[in-house]
Formats: C-alpha cells, sequence, structure tokens
C-alpha cells in the first residue's frame, strides 16, 4: 500500500515538473521571438538613418552670416541678450549657434553654403523661423558667391532684408504653468508606464498564451520570424 502511494505521489511530482518545465520552454520561446522582432525593428531604422544621412551634400565652403535683432523689442520686454539663443540648423553640418551682443547683434561664423534654417530664441518673444540661402561656389541657382537669401520658413512670399539679417518678433509670449493632471491617455503616451505593462504582459500573460500553442508550430514560428530578421522570404508549406 505504501508503495502504491509512494509511486502515486512520484508520478504527480513528474506530471508537475513536466508541466512546469513546458511552460519555461514557452516563455523562452516567447521571448525569444519578441527579441528578433525587436532587432529587426532596430535594423530597420538604423538602415533608414543611414539613407537619410548619406543623402547629405557636405560642403567645405564657410560664411559668416550677420544678423541684427530688433534692439527696440528686445529693450521694451526687458530681454537679456545673454539668455537669447540663436541656432543656424543646417542639412549636412548639424546645429551652428552664435551669441547675441548687447546691441541685439550677432555673427554666425563658419556657415556652409546651401539652405538652413534660422532659429531665435528669446524669453516673452515669438521670433518666426526664418529660411536663409547662402549662394556657393557650386550653387546652380545663380547670385554672386557668399549672397544671402532669406524669407520666413512659414511663408515664402515674405522676404527678410539681409546685410546684415534683420529679424523682428511676430508675437510676444506668456508663460504659465498648467495644472497637473493624470489620465489614462497621458500614462499611455509615457514611455516608463509602457515599459511596465509590456513587462507585466511578458511576464504574466504571456506564458499563459503559450500554454495552448503546439510545441511543433512554437518552433515554426520561431525559424519563420528569425528568417525575417535576417531577411529571408516566409516559406509557404503546401499543407498550409
Amino acid at each position: 500500500m505504501n508503495a502504491r502511494r509512494t509511486a502515486a505521489f512520484a508520478g504527480q511530482r513528474d506530471a508537475m515538473r513536466a508541466r512546469r518545465d513546458a511552460t519555461r520552454r514557452r516563455a523562452i520561446g516567447w521571448y525569444a521571438l519578441c527579441a528578433c522582432a525587436t532587432l529587426a525593428a532596430l535594423r530597420g531604422a538604423r538602415a533608414a538613418q543611414e539613407g537619410t544621412m548619406n543623402t547629405a551634400v557636405v560642403t567645405r565652403e564657410r560664411y559668416v552670416l550677420d544678423g541684427a535683432l530688433d534692439e527696440g523689442a528686445l529693450r521694451a520686454h526687458g530681454v537679456d541678450t545673454r539668455t537669447i539663443r540663436v541656432t543656424l540648423n543646417t542639412e549636412a553640418h548639424g546645429k551652428i549657434g552664435a551669441k547675441v551682443r548687447g546691441d541685439g547683434t550677432f555673427a554666425v561664423r563658419d556657415a556652409p553654403a546651401g539652405r538652413h534654417v534660422l532659429d531665435v530664441h528669446a524669453v516673452g518673444l515669438n521670433f518666426p523661423p526664418v529660411a536663409v540661402r547662402i549662394v556657393g561656389a557650386d550653387d546652380g541657382d545663380g547670385g554672386k558667391v557668399g549672397d544671402v537669401e532669406a524669407y520666413l520658413a512659414e511663408d515664402r512670399t515674405v522676404t527678410v532684408p539681409t546685410k546684415p539679417l534683420r529679424l523682428t518678433p511676430a508675437s510676444t509670449l506668456e508663460y504659465y504653468e498648467p495644472a497637473s493632471s493624470v489620465s489614462l491617455g497621458s500614462l499611455l503616451r509615457n514611455p516608463m508606464a509602457l515599459m511596465v505593462i509590456m513587462s507585466v504582459f511578458l511576464a504574466v500573460v504571456a506564458p499563459k498564451i503559450l500554454e495552448g500553442i503546439d510545441p511543433e508550430e512554437l518552433k515554426r514560428m520561431q525559424a519563420e520570424l528569425a528568417g525575417a530578421a535576417r531577411g529571408e522570404a516566409p516559406r509557404v508549406d503546401a499543407a498550409d
């Protein structure tokens, strides 16, 4: 009698251990699927970024872009010129900054030839972005080398005087601190909240989903996803 009971307990223990091992294998397979999908997405994003960077044209021509902010507007609103940021956003050379002098003038040095966007950030004043074109030696659009053309980036029909580049604020800005509120939408837009939700999903829900998947079917899915990550076309069986 005791031998039968011991054998029954041993059988139940082995069955529980087998189910636990099967659940562990399913969880590992799910994590492998997620890892392969993430790797494929990262490779695609990197390829797209490299393609965008390769289309930029690099030039060695450098010029000085002189500008002047509306001194009257700066004084009327008590703007400290030391807090103003002037940035020339170029396509292939990154961002080039310039310091603003006490009278509102500035000079962007080492500005490359081509088309760029000039941004001015001043507390209390709204300066619209300005599209700037600096004529280079290899510029096929005509114009004298070193000449500057400027117009509002949002409205190309509005030109901006150059020599120096004169910038006038379009409006004033008022700053206030909005009341803090917590909503479901704000939580879903929070990357940290999404990471927590995904972690809970992988730890709790994913193993239960994998319990009903046939091991052979899971292996086939893993093989197809690994092949997709390597750029291989999925295989279609005649039975399917």
